[in-house]
């Protein structure tokens, strides 16, 4: 952790200046991932709230460490700020007067991921963090083996942020440190930030057996059939050309192991029951592969039928759910790796008891 401590705190003068029940085991070979973020370019002119300066003042940072529900983290916290805890793995801090605020947190991953499926997840879970935000725009970028750090300026309202996001990998977890400021006093907290970062502990070894990804975010299906929750760290992407009259959309693993698939199919006219198995099928084939062999097929006590297969050359095993409603039909499946199966399919499992349908 303090081998990049040096870089962090550089980042940190910029921020000022401009403005599932699884135990950890070893890595499984290879995985790729890849990505795009889409991020606003344009920025108007920032607009601030002016606080009066004796509300803005930075308090001392505490002198005894915060740990975690979880244990697996330890860090210095501010004084007489109010702290929430969200579970085992995250906390919540914000200045009495909402000028700033601090998250920390950290996610089991099962296996320390390599670098490029942990920027993947570092990814995902910036898109996640600052999907309601406007005007995002990442300022200053730096990545390391094992570590990002972010520095952006957004809006919420019409009120300007600064704020950093520092990731660290290790021994199978991902730390998250964010750290936000509102623009208009952001020079007066130099020192409080480095000093929370310097006083972050990571000990993974807590971690060994508890929920896998455990923080989940509930995702409504298009054309809101239904509603699933899902890792917030899991890359979400969409195609709606791979099936005629079908938008397909999913979530992928950090390390392309592991996905969750959505697809909705419209015909525009009522959908036989023929024509429910037949294209459910196609959809299934056309993700995974036309080497699909079937191996159950069984109907569900809420209407659904779950269809469990296997995809050969891809090694890869999947249960699908789906069922129609009119003229749509839609097809929900969860897919792992067959060699990692150990890792991703009690996940997997807890995605598919999440389902809900209105």
């Amino acid at each position: 952790m303090r081998s990049s401590k040096v870089s962090i705190l550089l980042l940190i003068g910029v921020l000022v200046t401009i403005g599932c029940s699884t135990e950890i085991g070893d890595q499984p070979d290879g995985g790729d991932s890849e990505f795009l973020v889409s991020v606003a370019t344009s920025q108007s002119e920032m607009i601030t709230e002016e606080a009066p300066l004796e509300e803005n003042v930075p308090p001392n940072i505490s002198d005894q460490a915060y740990i975690s529900q979880s244990g697996a983290f330890k860090i210095m916290l501010p004084e007489a700020w109010n702290c929430s805890e969200t579970g085992e793995f995250q906390v919540n801090c914000q200045a009495p007067d909402q000028s700033a605020q601090l998250q920390a947190e950290i996610t089991a991953t099962g296996y320390e991921l390599d670098q490029t499926a942990f920027l993947t997840f570092t990814h995902a879970e910036l898109v996640h963090a600052y999907s309601e935000v406007k005007e995002y725009v990442e300022q200053e970028r730096l990545e390391e083996e094992g570590q990002l750090v972010s520095v952006a300026a957004w809006r919420d309202g019409n009120v300007y942020w600064q704020s950093t996001d520092m990731f660290q990998r290790k021994n199978g977890t991902v730390f998250h440190l964010m750290m936000s400021i509102q623009d208009s006093i952001s020079e007066k907290y130099t020192h409080l930030f480095t000093s929370i970062n310097e006083s972050i502990e990571i000990i993974p070894s807590d971690l060994r057996g508890v929920q896998l990804y455990a923080k989940r975010v509930t995702h409504t299906a298009l054309d809101s059939f239904f509603e699933v929750d899902v890792p917030t760290s899991w890359g979400r992407y969409m195609d709606a050309a791979a099936v005629e009259r079908t938008r397909i959309e999913g979530f992928l693993s950090p390390d392309k192991r592991a996905a969750v698939q959505i697809a909705v199919y419209n015909r525009g006219s009522l959908i036989e029951k023929s024509l429910k198995a037949e294209k459910t099928r196609e959809i299934i084939r056309t993700q995974n592969g036309y080497d699909l062999r079937y191996l159950d097929d069984k109907p569900l006590p809420d209407g659904r039928e779950r269809l469990t297969w296997y995809a050969e050359n891809k090694g890869i095993n999947g249960i699908s759910f789906f069922d129609s409603y009119g003229s749509s039909l839609y097809v929900f499946s969860i897919v792992w790796e067959e060699s990692t199966a150990y890792l991703y399919q009690p996940i997997l499992e807890e995605i598919a008891a999440s389902f809900n349908r209105e």
